[in-house]
């Protein structure tokens, strides 16, 4: 009578760890695919957090009653700002400067610089701008390669 042999093959063995490897390798292309697009939606979020905050400090000075003078322009060739003053003699300022906007509250004793947006471009257009005849802020700037623009009216 024969024996019947009831272990791994040497072949069966080379198959199975070739159909493990495959597994594997699809996995990581699957799990490459996930990491990278979580990694670009918190980008956006991140974009969109930073616009809002910069919105919400820009739109509380303009709503303020006490709004007196708004002035735009630059300090330098890459240093857009805007200024807004109060009749209060309170003074803030938002500034582009290396590719960050600024918050800076003047009138304290040692100024308040608050950092509002990050990784900001403009691809060479003003990012903010005031006009006085239409009394309108021109918005426009990218976070993150993500465009961001909107138009605020002031009532002075």
């Amino acid at each position: 009578m024969l024996k019947t042999n009831q272990g791994v093959t040497l072949t069966s063995l080379v198959i199975y760890v070739i159909v493990l490897m495959i597994v594997i390798s699809i996995m990581s292309v699957f799990s490459g695919y996930f990491l990278k697009n979580t990694k670009e939606v918190t980008i956006n979020e991140v974009s969109k957090e930073q616009y809002t905050k910069f919105l919400s400090y820009i739109t509380k000075d303009i709503n303020s009653g006490e709004l007196r003078f708004i002035k735009s322009g630059t300090i330098s060739e890459n240093e857009p700002y805007l200024i807004f003053k109060f009749e209060n003699e309170k003074e803030h300022q938002y500034i582009l400067k290396n590719e960050n906007i600024y918050f800076l509250d003047i009138n304290e004793t040692i100024p308040k610089k608050i950092l509002l947006c990050q990784n900001v471009s403009t691809g060479g257009t003003h990012p903010f701008e005031y006009s006085e005849l239409d009394k309108k802020i021109n918005i426009k700037f990218n976070i993150n390669k993500e465009e961001f623009s909107t138009v605020l009216n002031i009532n002075l």
